[in-house]
Formats: C-alpha cells, structure tokens, sequence
C-alpha cells in the first residue's frame, strides 16, 4: 500500500525549534518526526512511501537521500489539496500521515481492520482522556456518526490522530485546488456511511509547540519503533 506523508508545513509555533527547517525535521529523541514515521511504518512491513513536501524542500530531500518518492507543493495547498496532489495517478487505496504527529500504532492491524469492514475509507481516533484540546469524533461501533466541536468540560473520547486509509475516488469531486479533507471530505464520507475509525490507545501526540517538543522528548526516549 502507497503511504503519503504530508510534511509541506512550516511551523510558525515552534520557532526555536523548527527555526529554519521545515516541521518533518524537528528532531524529537535524538531523530527527526519523519524519521520515527518512516521507522514505525516499515516496522509494520509499509515501504512504499512518498512524501508531500512544501516549506523548504530541498532540505527534507537531502535528509531522504533518494530513499523515498516525493513531490512538491507547487504553493500550499491545505491537507485535501496535498493529498490530491501527492495522490495523482494513483488508482488503488492509500494511506496518509499527517507530518507532525508521534505515535507507537500498530499500522498492520490498521491495514487489516481496514480490509475486513465494509466501508470504503478508514482513520484512526485515539483514545484522549481530555479531548477539550480536539474535536471529537462520535461513533457508533466502526461508523464515523459526526465531527463534534471541542468540549468544553474534561471528558474522554477519541480524537482525530491523522491517519487515514483513502479510496482516491473520494477526491475527484473536489474541483478547487486547495481544501481540507478535515472539513471538506469527511463530513460528506460520514453522510454518505463510507469511513469507519479504529481506535488506538497507545502513545499519540501531535507536535505542535515547544511544549509539546519538551514532552515528547521525554516520552519518545523510552519507545522503540
């Protein structure tokens, strides 16, 4: 399966951290984000890898050093676009990781339980035990029911962790350039009952702040891929 990782961002949050290098190469551990994706998905047996890249491209190709594909952002283009973008030409379902995001799931099962359910795209929630900071996700067993705005009292719930498995069909209606899958596509895949979640209760957090750099540091030092 064709993995897409979207890693075009530039972070204007992390301005020690990311100061002149694009957000995939902040290093967390001792090694860049892109490095602990790409290590968790071969780990689970997903090398076929192509890289969606804007803000300052040329420094991530170097890192991969031809190892991976890649394409290139012709100007930022929202997570829809970059992903219709990254995804031309490609006929078979796929999977896509949101670039900034650590996580210890088990990609194999993900592609499995994708397979076995009879809804045509798949995404992972996470198991929050205080989703004030996200959006919920409401479901009903495997079916995504609806998106719910960020609560507003402490409560448990999954949350969107940024890992979907796609049908590319599900893009071809979309006729402007940049959009969001978050707001433009999923809630038309919920209408339609074609996107199911599976939910993940390990580690999982997005890298976001030089707070968020701090903590994950010191979570990621006892994880191996």
């Amino acid at each position: 399966m064709k993995v897409i990782i979207l890693a075009g961002g530039k972070s204007v949050r992390l301005p020690k951290s990311a100061k002149n290098i694009p957000k995939a190469l902040v290093k967390i551990a001792g090694k860049p984000i892109l490095q602990h994706q790409t290590d968790l998905l071969e780990k689970h047996g997903l090398n076929d890898i192509r890289f969606s890249l804007g803000y300052r491209a040329d420094q991530i190709i170097k890192y991969l050093k031809g190892k991976y594909d890649y394409v290139i952002e012709p100007r930022p283009l929202g997570t829809g676009g970059a992903i219709k973008f990254a995804s031309k030409g490609l006929e078979k379902e796929f999977m896509v990781l949101n670039g900034d995001n650590l996580m210890d799931i088990n990609l194999a099962e993900f592609v499995r339980f994708h397979k076995k359910h009879p809804l045509a795209n798949s995404m992972i929630g996470w198991f929050c035990e205080d989703a004030r900071c996200w959006g919920l996700i409401k479901n009903k067993g495997i079916k995504v029911l609806e998106f719910k705005e960020k609560p507003k009292r402490k409560c448990q719930g999954l949350i969107n962790a940024g890992v979907y498995i796609l049908s590319p069909n599900i893009l071809n209606s979309v006729k402007v350039k940049s959009f969001s899958v978050e707001y433009d596509i999923f809630p038309n895949l919920v209408k339609q009952e074609q996107l199911a979640v599976f939910t993940h209760r390990g580690k999982w957090m997005g890298v976001n702040t030089e707070e968020d750099v701090e903590i994950a540091n010191q979570a990621w030092k006892k994880i191996k891929n």
